[in-house]
């Protein structure tokens, strides 16, 4: 099935949960798409997505309420995703997500 589509993330950070929605579309290895997260300001393309078997990466720039960039490395295995953002100086927080 692959990670095209509209999918729901939960970060589990140390600020509580953040959610995100993210419409993602592959392309061979490369990965496209945009984001959004709740009670953030986001830039809304991902950045320097990538594919490598079941395994996706991305990046998404969040503006407010503070700025930094969350690169995500999730496992897709079919309308699931878990994995991982790396929150800058902050560590990595577990994600979880699931197609829309």
């Amino acid at each position: 099935m692959g990670v095209d589509g509209s999918w729901h993330l939960t970060l589990d950070s140390a600020m509580g949960k953040q959610e995100f929605d993210f419409e993602l579309n592959a392309e061979g290895t490369t990965l496209t798409g945009t984001g959004t997260a709740e009670g953030r300001e986001v830039v809304p393309e991902i950045i320097g997505g990538a594919l490598d078997g079941d395994t996706a990466t991305w990046k998404l720039k969040v503006r407010k309420p503070m700025r930094i960039t969350l690169t995500f490395t999730v496992e897709v295995s079919g309308d699931e995703m878990t994995g991982k953002s790396k929150a800058g100086i902050f560590g990595s927080f577990p994600v979880v997500g699931r197609r829309n």
